[in-house]
């Protein structure tokens, strides 16, 4: 089904889903970034309303995945085992659902515009110029981490989170052609919720950029990266 407002955009900036290198948590890790398989209105499975801004990224079954901003646990699933492409796995994923704290400046249903400049989100909201607009709306945001390993939560139902806890691995359970983290984010939690475009705000406090993944491009928690490392 098509999406009801593809420019529809959140204001609040996240903090990046997976662990990008060595940690307190997790000292073994070598300093990484992930290919961003599939972004807005990729071809395989992000083409409708309930994916359409959800991003992918191929990383190693088990690799941690962080809390994207403070919030509640609101839903979890992590019994699921089956894997690969065949259509009866298409709703036996596995997931984790944090509906995040929202700013008070983030908080408002008053909708503005604001310009973005790139060929590819014009190509994605039909338009045929190169340049297209965003509508940017603040109120309550949900975010979905999908595919992740079985019984990996670290967390329960009722939870505080912080940004940048680790909550669950990431795997490929469900409908998954390759371990890797399919990450959502919504303005509700029905199941009919159509997706919202959200931005990631990098972890270098100097920078402080903004960064949307792209498909075919690698990223770990400061943006995009040249090459992976």
């Amino acid at each position: 089904n098509q999406h009801p407002n593809p420019r529809d955009t959140h204001p609040m900036t996240l903090g990046f889903p997976l662990e990008c290198g060595a940690s307190e948590s997790s000292p073994h890790l070598p300093s990484t970034s992930f290919l961003c398989t599939q972004g807005e209105g990729g071809q395989l499975t992000h083409f409708f309303s309930g994916n359409l801004h959800a991003i992918d990224f191929r990383c190693p079954i088990g690799t941690p995945c962080l809390a994207v901003g403070d919030g509640t646990v609101v839903e979890i699933t992590d019994d699921n085992t089956l894997t690969g492409v065949a259509v009866s796995n298409l709703f036996k994923w596995n997931s984790i659902i944090l509906q995040l704290d929202v700013p008070e400046d983030n908080d408002t249903t008053t909708s503005t515009t604001g310009t973005i400049n790139t060929a590819e989100e014009s190509l994605l909201l039909g338009d045929d110029s190169s340049s297209s607009r965003e509508t940017l709306k603040g109120g309550p945001l949900f975010v979905e981490y999908v595919h992740i390993q079985a019984h990996s939560a670290r967390v329960q139902v009722g939870d505080r989170v912080t940004k940048g806890q680790i909550i669950c691995a990431s795997g490929s359970v469900g409908f998954s052609p390759e371990p890797h983290l399919h990450f959502a984010a919504y303005r509700s939690r029905e199941a009919t919720a159509a997706t919202v475009r959200v931005k990631w705000k990098s972890a270098n406090s100097e920078a402080g950029c903004q960064f949307l993944p792209k498909a075919g491009m690698y990223y770990d928690a400061n943006g995009p990266v040249d090459a992976k490392r």
